[in-house]
């Protein structure tokens, strides 16, 4: 039977209209919002004081909004969030902000009125208007702050363009040219000096220009750029910034930059040490592999791979952590992290008689057991501090195996002989 025409009409749009619903509403789902500020609470605070902002299209999480406070005519300050959620925003007004109050006669410093924005997944359009913009007086029972000091250093500033007043690496011209602050050594109040952040960028890419908002290289003026990492090294802005620090930081980058995987030049790795913490055997040493605190270690282990617990949880999601005890974890800038003397590569994280070393860098030990650094069970179930106590289901390593009725040890591994002790292993089988 064929149907009238009219009917084959409203069966087509019909089905174009179930066809199109998904893809609008998938297009408003991908759509990236401006931040917007409703409310601010409260209006009236003193430097120190916490701000609740109060909106939408902000970022979940701690730290991972930025709050800009700008006074009229004034350079705008960077200040992270605390915890927040997509509405709501807690940030704590920072003591530099004292620096920035208006002042009397006198050259005491007034409250003043500072408009917000926030930088979340992307900048809200505009500062808040008057009656959403705070009032911000200095810290109760301080010293009135003259705010006369920042107005000297930026006059200073403009006048001697070849110095570096704030001590960032960069000169007051270089900084003026580019709107970083050369009254601050860190304008973005990330943690990381500008200069820093302006000469890994250049490294990056010789025509990087900072810009008061986000781009794919380090930024003076963009406080999320520390969670990236821009050169592909595996290790963070944030990391190396203090690997920089640690060896010594200083200019121009000769260590440690994020804009470039072999900062200084091209490090052979023609000594036994170097040959050891060179990871992919490729003859030479990048910016994760050399070792900034000289344990042992590259840095990237100690920052992110087997030296971390969460790199043990995340590669192998159907083990259950070791529970009987609590480890500390290592930092890639402290030879010897707990102060025992022993630099931590040959220490033993977990005290079951394999150094962090074996445990940490096992392709290059050419150790073929199954072993874990925060958990003393492994390679060796009979270790002197492995736990003499586990859940008999869902324990951890190596009781995660198959077991025999009744047994408390894995088929797998052979049980210690009679004569040579209850702690005694003699290192066959295993998986």
């Amino acid at each position: 039977m064929t149907l009238p025409v009219p009917r084959l009409l409203l069966l087509a749009c019909a089905l174009l209209t179930v066809l199109l619903v998904p893809a609008t509403a998938m297009a408003k789902s991908t759509k990236r919002t401006y931040p917007v500020i409703k409310k601010v609470t409260p209006l009236k605070i003193a430097v120190g004081g916490k701000l609740t902002i109060k909106g939408t299209g902000f970022k979940a999480g701690k730290g991972v909004n930025s709050v800009v406070f700008k006074r009229d005519g004034k350079p705008a300050v960077f200040v992270k969030s605390g915890l927040s959620t997509k509405k709501k925003i807690y940030v704590t007004v920072p003591d530099k902000l004292a620096a920035f109050l208006g002042s009397d006669s006198e050259g005491a410093a007034v409250p003043t009125r500072f408009r917000l924005r926030v930088l979340a997944s992307r900048f809200s359009k505009n500062f808040t208007s008057s009656k959403l913009s705070p009032i911000v007086k200095p810290k109760a029972g301080s010293s009135s702050t003259p705010a006369g000091t920042y107005q000297q250093c930026q006059d200073k500033a403009k006048v001697t363009p070849d110095v570096d007043v704030d001590g960032d690496g960069l000169t007051n011209g270089t900084e003026l040219a580019y709107g970083i602050d050369p009254c601050s050594a860190d304008t973005d109040g990330d943690g990381m000096i500008d200069g820093y952040e302006f000469y890994s960028a250049k490294d990056l890419n010789g025509a990087a220009i900072p810009y008061p908002g986000r781009r794919p290289w380090p930024n003076p003026l963009d406080s999320s750029d520390g969670k990236w990492d821009f050169d592909g090294d595996g290790l963070l802005l944030s990391w190396e910034y203090k690997l920089w620090k640690s060896v010594g930081g200083s200019f121009p980058l000769t260590a440690y930059s994020d804009g470039t995987q072999q900062t200084g030049g091209l490090v052979p790795a023609s000594t036994p040490a170097q040959q050891a913490l060179d990871l992919d055997g490729d003859g030479k040493l990048t910016d994760d592999e050399r070792d900034a605190d000289g344990d042992g270690l590259s840095n990237i282990v100690e920052f992110m791979y087997r030296g971390t617990i969460v790199w043990w949880t995340d590669v192998y999601l159907n083990e259950k952590p070791y529970t009987p005890a609590t480890f500390y974890e290592l930092d890639a800038t402290i030879a010897d992290t707990d102060g025992d003397g022993v630099l931590d590569g040959a220490d033993d994280q977990d005290h079951d008689g394999y150094d962090n070393y074996t445990e940490m860098e096992r392709d290059r030990a050419q150790v073929h057991l199954r072993v874990q650094p925060y958990n003393p069970c492994l390679p060796n179930p009979h270790s002197p501090t492995c736990s003499r106590y586990h859940p008999p289901t869902n324990s951890w390593p190596p009781w995660d195996a198959t077991q025999q009725a009744g047994d408390e040890t894995p088929f797998i591994w052979p049980r210690p002989s009679i004569a040579s002790g209850l702690n005694a292993w003699d290192g066959l089988g295993g998986p």
